[in-house]
């Protein structure tokens, strides 16, 4: 079976996230560096016609420097990215740019001086002795011109950071290409999760207390998207809504794994919350499957949205939970399509009528298996 691009490239994001963030950056500045070189052996060229014709600009040796410099840049910004993203994920925005400014800053001085000595070493083959301080003055002006040059091409790296942030692995390069533009339809899974008695919540703790406790939770909720394939579609107050392509939900019951996988971590977690908010979050959950419609929205906000009766559906039974008292209901779409259910246990709620529609629905709980 044909894996596209998105379900790939998310799938290599959450089991190897260092090499992709070395490798995004690796891609990125090679490609940059080697279109720089090109520039200035055009220009050189130009110039050298101009002033002396006999002048030779070895670019073979230029591109030898581009991926060198390239590779070493893009590796190092990779694990510059990978530590700052993730040790001060919870700081603010501002000093995240700034930790990166400055590392970044002195990350391109140190491949600045190695690409000089390589550089050095490599036009020493094709020139003569007495043209080695013409070579240095010509590096000298070449670091100071591609410190300019990096600058800009920082700030493409950021933005392409920043989408990838908020679109999720995979989507930016098929929004630049307009995939979404047409709307599309596809096989999804949706999860709606919001947490219990959240009004009680919110009057006891006051404002600030109550956004700091959904902080902490929905941190939480994230390190558990990556080993089960989740996407996060909405934050919407203090619920979340979540989604999987047919395949990665049901492939070893990502779906309703993630569930449980959080639930834990809450619970593992007990003793900070009930010292921290005097108590202990718990979150009540819908699972629904079927078609849905995805298009790109949007001109002053642009954003990926899904249309469609699934994930209205999975709204509504999610609001089914506090009647039926149960922490999970899934809808028999998904059920019938789960094979293996050794891993969790399924018992029918009932037949019910969701408000808005007209035909009746089977509602599952599910609970782990003893």
């Amino acid at each position: 079976m044909r894996v596209e691009y998105t379900t790939q490239a998310k799938r290599i994001a959450f089991r190897y996230p260092l090499l992709t963030d070395i490798g995004i950056q690796v891609i990125y500045w090679v490609f940059a560096l080697i279109f720089y070189f090109i520039l200035v052996n055009f220009l050189a060229k130009g110039i050298s016609s101009l002033f002396d014709p006999n002048a030779q600009v070895h670019m073979s040796e230029n591109m030898i420097i581009a991926v060198i410099g390239g590779v070493t840049f893009g590796i190092v910004l990779g694990l510059i990215d990978f530590f700052i993203e993730r040790k001060l994920v919870r700081r603010s925005l501002g000093v995240e740019v700034l930790s990166k400014f400055f590392l970044y800053t002195l990350a391109w001085l140190l491949v600045v001086n190695i690409s000089r000595t390589v550089g050095l070493a490599l036009e020493a083959k094709f020139i003569d002795e007495a043209d080695i301080s013409y070579t240095t003055k010509f590096y000298s002006n070449i670091a100071f011109s591609s410190s300019l040059y990096t600058t800009v091409m920082i700030m493409g790296i950021t933005f392409i950071k920043q989408m990838n942030n908020k679109f999720g692995p995979g989507i930016v390069l098929p929004m630049l290409l307009g995939r979404y533009r047409k709307p599309r339809v596809e096989e999804r899974i949706f999860m709606f999760m919001d947490l219990k008695s959240s009004t009680t919540y919110a009057e006891k703790l006051g404002h600030i207390k109550y956004s700091r406790m959904i902080q902490d939770c929905f941190h939480e909720l994230n390190k558990v998207i990556p080993k089960n394939f989740a996407e996060i579609y909405q934050y919407v107050g203090d619920e979340v809504v979540l989604t999987w392509k047919k395949e990665e939900g049901i492939q070893n019951l990502n779906c309703l794994k993630f569930y449980f996988t959080f639930c834990d971590r809450l619970k593992n977690k007990k003793d900070y919350y009930e010292n921290e908010f005097g108590l202990t979050p718990e979150f009540k959950a819908s699972v629904h499957f079927g078609l849905i419609t995805v298009a790109e929205v949007g001109d002053i906000k642009r954003e990926i949205a899904y249309h469609g009766d699934t994930i209205n559906t999975a709204s509504r039974i999610q609001s089914m939970c506090n009647i039926y008292n149960s922490p999970i209901l899934i809808s028999d779409a998904l059920k019938n399509e789960i094979n293996d259910q050794n891993e969790f246990t399924f018992k029918f709620i009932d037949e019910t009528v969701l408000k808005g529609k007209t035909e009746k629905i089977k509602l599952y709980s599910v609970e782990k298996s003893q």
